[in-house]
């Protein structure tokens, strides 16, 4: 029988193969996990508040406006009210208004008595405005029409018929919150015709001048004249106002056909007007 003699190297490998294979093996098991450990605490409860808004995005930066020269335009101040003031309160002597004062008047009448035959009828007619061209500063004017007729217990007849034109201009000038001051400057002129009937030796005095008359006379009055007026304004209530102050005139050109006789006069004179 052969016999196998292990020599000392061969008992060696065996050993080592061993413990190869051991690590081997050890390597192919897989490793232990660990258990999750359990608690009794209960999860949390979800949140019932609203999630944070998002973060509003940063404005967007505009260049300003330039002037032209480099410089950035700055916009004048408005007051934003100013036109809705003037619109809901207007005032006296807004520009577009119109003013009517007291020289705007109409009458007719007739004029009889008991004993003797003296009568007299008369008519006229004084439209008068003047109108708020700009702020506190009106042109005016009047125009006026006038026929008289009457009998005096004599017997002479006289009649007249006048027509007259006068323009104004003056400003308005605010002294507190209901009282103004407008004086105005006019011009004006107009004509009178007039026709007396009469016996011979009777005399009539017109412009400060005698003059005969006849069975028929007949006479022109010419006047030019300039006219101050100046009165103080009280505004009783919204367009609504009475006035009184000085008034003035003085005669440029006054003639009765040939005889010249100019006028001077010096007084005080009240009004009473509205506007709209």
């Amino acid at each position: 029988m052969t016999s196998f003699r292990l020599g000392p190297i061969s008992v060696a490998a065996a050993v080592a193969f061993s413990f190869s294979f051991a690590d081997v093996a050890r390597a192919a098991e897989p490793p232990e996990t660990a258990e999750p450990a359990v608690t009794d605490t209960a999860p949390p409860e979800p949140s019932l508040s609203a999630p944070a808004p998002p973060p509003a995005p940063a404005p967007l930066l505009m260049r300003p406006p330039s002037d032209g020269a480099g410089a950035p335009a700055v916009p004048a101040a408005v007051d934003p009210d100013a036109k809705a003031l003037r619109a809901a309160d207007p005032r006296f002597g807004d520009a577009g208004q119109v003013a009517l004062n007291g020289t705007l008047s109409a009458s007719i009448g007739h004029l009889g008595y008991d004993n003797g035959d003296s009568s007299s009828t008369s008519v006229s007619v004084e439209p008068a405005f003047d109108y708020f061209s700009a702020s506190n500063f009106s042109e005016g004017a009047t125009a006026f029409f006038h026929y008289g007729a009457s009998t005096s217990p004599s017997g002479v007849e006289g009649r007249s018929t006048t027509v007259g034109v006068t323009g104004r201009i003056g400003p308005n000038f605010w002294l507190g919150g209901r009282f103004s001051f407008w004086p105005k400057l006019g011009v004006g002129a107009w004509r009178n015709w007039l026709t007396y009937s009469a016996p011979t030796g009777y005399t009539v005095t017109i412009n400060g001048v005698v003059f005969p008359i006849g069975p028929s006379s007949h006479f022109k009055e010419d006047a030019v004249f300039i006219e101050v007026q100046a009165p103080f304004l009280f505004h009783l209530a919204r367009h609504f106002f009475v006035g009184f102050g000085p008034n003035a005139y003085v005669d440029v050109l006054h003639s009765v056909d040939s005889a010249k006789n100019r006028r001077r006069f010096v007084g005080a004179a009240s009004t009473v007007g509205g506007w709209f």
